[in-house]
């Protein structure tokens, strides 16, 4: 039977992203009303932000049109998750538009909308990641109380070191190996450094996929690399898989497993950095939207943080059932055909913020257990 808002919460448990999902926290985008496009945040986003600057922008308003309709959307979505079955947790509380500050430099916070971005649950354990944005460093108190709760329930909860995210702290290699040159990303970087600390660890949850006691990571540059080390000694018990390189950091626009033998991919370049395992899977590959995107000319703004393949970022419910774009129809249909039963959840901003409905959650209780899916 589905859990109802009224049941009492159980306790961690979330192996893989397919499975009968019965709790999810929620993020929130209450004053999302400016990104804060220092060299972090501008390095992070660069493929997709980087034509639409110029000279050394620093604050880049977002109309609170846009962000009110964005939070129409996400109430829509939680609706349709409670209808589902689903219990919705949310952040304890919205954003504030403030200031944080280190030491070696000075941000604005990011509000706790991209949950999935700080945190990964594997199985039964808390991962708090290490944010590759300044702003985003305090983002995971918003989620505390619940973390404090499965950790008193008996869920085990660790933290990656957080970064200091002083100047020289990120890794370029990514880039430079595509041949893109990021310098204009980096020119107004007024962050101090910190002597002998050099590249340093700095990783994302959506870097992950979860495939019960497999987890595909995804490995750009040297931060990643010393992250998938740190995982490795702490989890020990999970199978890690090393992607090379697959993007330059998120990677669950890319490609979604909707059931075991069945993938969403982007296309089938990517074939060649999923595990052998993997690679002989049916792949449904998203057809080209016809939906033409949203005309901001009238709003003076239009600062693409995700990728024109934002809508790949799909959250299953069960292996069955799936949330996708509802203005996404070509997706609808196409994964209709194939049998499922689409949920459709309207999100008409979702390249101006960074993520999708996949982004914005994070699935903390799900039916399955730690199988081995690419194992024989």
């Amino acid at each position: 039977m589905p859990r109802t808002k009224s049941d009492p919460p159980a306790a961690l448990h979330s192996f893989d992203d397919f499975t009968r999902l019965r709790e999810v926290v929620l993020g929130r985008g209450d004053h999302y009303t400016e990104h804060d496009a220092d060299p972090s945040w501008r390095l992070f986003y660069f493929e997709n932000v980087a034509p639409h600057l110029a000279g050394g922008q620093r604050q880049l308003p977002i109309p609170q049109q846009i962000v009110d309709e964005l939070n129409e959307d996400v109430a829509a979505f939680a609706d349709a998750l409670a209808d589902c079955g689903v219990r919705v947790l949310r952040p304890s509380a919205p954003g504030k538009n403030v200031q944080v500050s280190s030491p070696w430099w000075s941000s604005g916070a990011t509000p706790p909308l991209n949950i999935r971005d700080n945190a990964i649950i594997l199985g039964e354990t808390i991962v708090e990641t290490a944010p590759h944005i300044r702003g985003r460093i305090f983002e995971n108190d918003h989620l505390k109380p619940h973390f404090t709760r499965y950790f008193e329930q008996g869920a085990n909860w660790l933290s990656m070191p957080r970064p200091a995210l002083a100047a020289r702290s990120l890794d370029t290699a990514y880039f430079e190996t595509q041949g893109i040159d990021v310098t204009a990303a980096m020119a107004d970087e007024a962050a101090l450094p910190i002597d002998g600390l050099g590249l340093e660890m700095v990783f994302d949850g959506a870097q992950c996929i979860r495939l019960g006691r497999d987890v595909l990571v995804n490995v750009a540059n040297h931060n990643h690399e010393l992250a998938y080390r740190w995982l490795a000694r702490n989890v020990p018990d999970l199978g890690l898989h090393r992607l090379p390189g697959i993007a330059d950091n998120h990677i669950d626009s890319i490609v979604c497993v909707l059931r075991p033998g069945l993938m969403l991919l982007r296309s089938p370049h990517y074939l060649q950095f999923l595990p052998e395992a993997m690679r002989g899977w049916e792949a449904i590959y998203p057809p080209p939207s016809t939906v033409p995107e949203q005309d901001y000319d009238a709003f003076g703004f239009v600062i693409p943080t995700a990728s024109r393949y934002i809508d790949i970022n799909v959250l299953s419910i069960d292996e069955n059932t799936v949330v996708v774009n509802s203005l996404y129809p070509e997706l609808i249909e196409l994964l209709e055909q194939r049998g499922f039963t689409v949920v459709p959840v309207r999100h008409r901003h979702r390249r101006l913020f960074g993520g999708g409905h996949h982004c914005f959650t994070l699935d903390t209780i799900r039916d399955g257990g730690p199988e081995d899916y690419l194992t024989a």
